[in-house]
């Protein structure tokens, strides 16, 4: 059974540092759901990328696989500029740091794909 909601971000302009996405969230409860791409997340890689520390293992030489972003303070991002939403017109709620609550599952996703890969996804997404 699904919630009803989700959303997607694709890469636009990354210059291997930094990355601009546009996002755009639906919300099948709302009866004037419009789900236009007219979001932005800025993120820098840096940050995350660095508080990575992978734990390994004799069975994970490599590191224990990781289904989340580790050690990553996103207040810090928000509050020192590495990390900046655009909230989209669909924006179902606005929560702390005036984001919008869908746009933090994307956020999540590109956060663990910089982690487990080292550069930024191409697009994200998510539907619950």
């Amino acid at each position: 059974m699904s919630l009803g909601y989700g959303g997607a971000a694709r890469l636009v302009l990354s210059d291997g540092e930094s990355a601009v996405y546009a996002y755009g969230c639906t919300n099948l409860n709302r009866a004037d759901n419009d789900p236009c791409e007219d979001g932005e997340i800025y993120v820098e890689l840096r940050p995350i990328a660095s508080a990575y520390a992978p734990k390994r293992t004799k069975r994970y030489p490599d590191g224990v696989p990781i289904g989340s972003a580790e050690n990553v303070d996103y207040g810090k991002m928000l509050v020192e500029g590495s990390l900046k939403v655009t909230n989209c017109s669909n924006a179902s709620d606005i929560g702390s740091g005036g984001v919008d609550v869908q746009a933090w599952p994307l956020i999540f996703r590109i956060a663990l794909r910089i982690q487990l890969d080292g550069a930024f996804p191409a697009e994200v997404w998510y539907f619950k």
